[in-house]
């Protein structure tokens, strides 16, 4: 049951963010929870990880919660994690990071709250 409660949060954030076209939700030991719109390529998977795995590794602390976002060709893509777990998602370039960041902020908080993390 908590498989299909991450990926109806991942949906969930597509729809209140619609610059996101592809999200990830990853657990503390790099694993892939779930993803939206649909199932990822293995490689994809891996870069969404490897990126939350050296985004994490900048902070100070592995505990404190983090947040980035990072500037490709094509698109941006964000990090969050606040506790566990993380939340890689991809946008397009005219994304507002400071929107695309909270929405990511409020679907995390949505699924710690609901028990699913």
């Amino acid at each position: 049951m908590e498989a299909v409660t991450h990926e109806l949060a991942l949906h969930y954030l597509l729809e209140l963010s619609t610059d996101i076209r592809v999200a990830f939700l990853f657990d503390r030991n790099g694993n892939l929870v779930a993803s939206a719109p649909e199932a990822p390529s293995e490689r994809a998977a891996q870069s969404g990880e490897e990126l939350a795995r050296e985004v994490i590794a900048l902070a100070p602390d592995p505990q404190a919660p983090v947040e980035a976002d990072v500037t490709v060709e094509g698109g941006t893509v964000f990090v969050v994690r606040e506790d566990d777990p993380a939340l890689v998602c991809v946008a397009g370039p005219f994304a507002l990071p400071g929107l695309v960041l909270h929405d990511m902020r409020v679907v995390l908080g949505d699924l710690k709250r609901g028990g699913a993390t």
